[in-house]
């Protein structure tokens, strides 16, 4: 613990979520070349059958935005109840690493599969939303780091302050939340067409 938070002092919140999420993708690549023969025949984002599913599919959007809503509201709740714990930095640290990974296998995976033109794949799997969700994750770790620190780890506060600490947070988690129900819908409405209609080319 004392050495995170040695590296911390030294490179910065941001630099330091950077490398730790490097270290993620790092993993993640290692794990999709040298575990291959473990997963390949199990994942459905490369089954050439799971694509013409989806490619065919007439989408209930009312129950695809309800999936998409309740897939990203909850991680986007449970972040900031850590964060309003001692628990918050750590859980940082391991969403990082984690979201890192999934990244890193990920990409990993599909341009195994499909090589260069994966880069078109990945581009159905994530646009638009992602200009959309990656600010609010940005956004949303930097201040549940700062949160958690202004908490925990530079001030002694009692039950009171800490309550007030949160409470001058609920403004900015309101518009957060706002802004990533909003890139829910665009998921749900335009980002399944463009990938529909890019997985024709597959």
């Amino acid at each position: 613990m004392n050495f995170l938070k040695a590296k911390l002092r030294k490179l910065g919140e941001v630099k330091f979520g950077i490398l730790i999420l490097g270290v993620g993708i790092f993993l993640g690549l290692l794990f999709a070349i040298v575990f291959k023969r473990l997963y390949w025949n199990q994942i459905n984002i490369i089954d050439d059958e799971y694509i013409s599913k989806i490619r065919e599919t007439v989408f209930d959007y009312r129950v695809l935005l309800r999936y998409v809503l309740w897939n990203n509201l909850k991680i986007f709740i449970l972040f900031w109840v850590f964060c309003s714990t001692a628990l918050g930095i750590p859980y940082i640290a391991l969403s990082l690493v984690y979201g890192g990974f999934r990244v890193g296998l990920f990409v990993t995976v599909i341009m195994m599969r499909y090589g260069i033109k994966g880069v078109l794949l990945l581009f159905a799997y994530t646009f638009p939303q992602i200009i959309v969700y990656v600010p609010v994750a940005f956004v949303s770790l930097r201040a549940g780091y700062w949160l958690c620190k202004s908490m925990y780890h530079e001030t002694r506060l009692g039950s009171k302050g800490k309550v007030e600490r949160v409470i001058k947070h609920i403004g900015l988690i309101f518009v957060l939340g706002i802004i990533l129900t909003f890139g829910c819908l665009i998921e749900t409405y335009i980002g399944s067409f463009i990938l529909q209609k890019i997985l024709y080319l597959f």
